[in-house]
């Protein structure tokens, strides 16, 4: 198969941008289209309180005083900090560390949101001002720092002489005793408030992992391998190229107890090691062990690591490991409009986000299911709205028509048309609008059907408002909407891509842009393109047949230039 990977860039103007610190809100939008869920406002009091058992004296405030399970970023017993799991669905988390430091009641002088998908590795941290005495009534992110400011912005987080990944460079969350202890689901609010992933054996072992954000490009998380060691056999150690702390250069002696972790009580049952996971002596095999990954993680270069069975340093962030089906056409106008993407998720993922994005003002702009050996994944962009919508999902035709019956007198009007093979059968994902606008469509219909509909119609003034070909067995067959119109346009259908090209080459300087794009593939290896043009001299920028991976960073680096998806189309 001839995979096309070719980027064209037509524009009447073109502007190189030089780079710029990211604004939170951009950042925070970033985040939350790379890892699919929303950090909203939150409440720290809300959040599950973090034991302190044993703590002695009873009367310490921080940093004072030792107990059986310390907070090990600060080395410290800190009563009335609270964690909170603001979201968590099979394919992502966010979650609230709000730190007491000895602060009065509904004040913090610490909170930390960490972001992260679990398919995709896409991780995302925010940090309040580290300047003590906090409200825990939190604003989230994606509104600002806020004022008086609040958030530290990402340029700030980056550049801070303590950053996350000095510590995180294993993977988003560290599973401690700090926070594993916290067991129970908090009945205040109904919530599950466990630490993602503390009862998985296996987290952070081979799961992926990269940063987010313009800001965070140079921040790089290792592996530290070292052939036959224990301390490997659930999860990865890490070392990073920020800071000297981390999981492989301090954490794995504090687990084993060599030396010691500040704060800790004397080890017991109540009070046990970290590593391993109830042991309340230390272990000199263990201590070995772990020594030897200090010893490999002290060896760290960031120009030349050791490759070698005693010591290895690899590189494991820096992209995303995604895994991502599907070949990506897609069509970028210039635009500054918000919008939120998910790619190739099943249904009931692309539903709970669709649930949770409507009451926050978002409605859907395209919609695509396609079909991955028999299984339907869905592409989706949603912009900002309020407007109302109905959809229905893989429905038969008959079903469908017997719905858009009986919504049509009410005054519902088709704005996306979807229909998609599976299994040999043909389903429809429909979503309609509020309107009272005529419309006149045609399911199913062969080409020569479809363009003698096509050229009836054309001379009373209707136009082309949707166009879906599909194949089944080798046959394509057309669905499409006109509505009232007589704005000019010049169709292809069925085209192979060169010749394809060579139209829209010679349509570009006359003052025609894409309005329709439809690749399709009729047998394997074979890409058929389907398009519609308008008259604009407007700039687009496509790309035809790339892979998630590199379809994922050519949006990412045209976002910032002002560039947002006009069409998306994947197979």
């Amino acid at each position: 198969m001839k995979i096309f990977k070719i980027l064209f860039i037509f524009s009447a103007f073109f502007t190189l941008r030089m780079s710029h610190a990211e604004t939170l809100q951009s950042y925070a939008l970033k985040c939350d289209q790379a890892i699919g869920i929303t950090v909203q406002d939150f409440v720290c009091d809300n959040g599950a309180l973090v034991p302190t058992d044993h703590l002695t004296p009873s009367t310490a405030t921080y940093p004072s005083g030792t107990c059986d399970r310390p907070n090990v970023l600060n080395g410290a017993c800190d009563k009335g900090s609270r964690f909170q799991v603001l979201a968590n669905t099979p394919s992502a988390f966010a979650v609230a560390h709000c730190r007491k430091k000895g602060l009065g009641a509904g004040q913090y002088g610490d909170i930390a949101v960490i972001q992260h998908n679990k398919n995709n590795g896409a991780t995302c941290f925010y940090q309040g001002a580290l300047n003590g005495n906090h409200n825990g009534n939190v604003k989230a992110p994606k509104n600002g720092v806020g004022t008086p400011a609040f958030w530290m912005t990402p340029g700030e987080i980056a550049s801070s002489s303590f950053t996350c990944v000095s510590c995180h460079d294993n993977g988003p969350i560290i599973r401690n005793p700090y926070l594993s202890q916290i067991k129970k689901d908090n009945p205040a609010v109904g919530k599950d408030n466990r630490l993602p992933g503390g009862m998985d054996t296996n987290f952070n072992s081979v799961q992926p992992y990269y940063f987010v954000g313009d800001d965070f490009v140079s921040w790089k998380a290792y592996t530290v391998e070292v052939s036959g060691n224990m301390c490997l056999g659930c999860h990865r150690v890490g070392v990073s190229n920020k800071g000297s702390s981390g999981t492989a250069r301090n954490f794995v002696s504090l687990a084993t107890g060599s030396p010691a972790q500040a704060a800790k009580n004397a080890n017991s049952v109540d009070s046990p090691l970290w590593m391993l996971p109830g042991q309340t002596s230390t272990n000199a095999t263990h201590i070995s062990a772990a020594k030897q990954l200090k010893d490999c993680a002290l060896r760290f270069n960031a120009a030349s690591q050791p490759n070698g069975p005693d010591c290895a340093i690899k590189q494991f962030t820096g992209k995303r490991a995604s895994g991502v089906p599907g070949s990506y056409t897609a069509v970028w106008g210039k635009s500054t409009s918000s919008e939120i993407q998910v790619y190739a998720w099943t249904y009931q993922d692309y539903r709970n986000k669709y649930d949770q994005l409507w009451a926050s003002g978002w409605r859907l702009f395209s919609l695509q299911p396609f079909v991955v050996n028999g299984a339907v994944r869905y592409n989706a962009v949603w912009r900002p709205s309020t407007q109302g919508e109905i959809q229905v999902y893989g429905w038969t035709y008959a079903d469908y028509r017997a719905k858009y019956d009986e919504l049509w007198p009410q005054g519902w009007r088709l704005k996306i048309l979807q229909p998609y093979v599976v299994n040999g059968l043909v389903r429809y994902t429909a979503v309609w609008r509020p309107s009272t606008e005529s419309e006149i469509q045609v399911y199913g219909w062969s080409y020569a059907d479809f363009r003698a509909k096509y050229d009836e119609l054309w001379p009373q003034g209707w136009r082309l408002k949707m166009i879906q070909p599909y194949v089944v067995n080798g046959v394509v067959y057309y669905t499409a909407a006109w509505r009232p119109s007589t704005s000019s346009e010049i169709q292809v259908y069925g085209w192979t891509y060169a010749d394809y090209r060579a139209k829209y080459d010679e349509l570009w300087p006359l003052g025609w842009r894409l309005a329709f794009l439809q690749p399709y593939v009729v047998a394997p290896g074979q890409v058929r393109y389907t398009a519609v043009w308008r008259p604009s001299t407007s700039s687009e920028i496509q790309v035809y047949g790339w892979n998630y991976d590199d379809y994922r960073a050519k949006y990412d680096e045209l976002w910032s230039q002002g560039w947002r998806l006009k069409i998306l189309q994947t197979y």
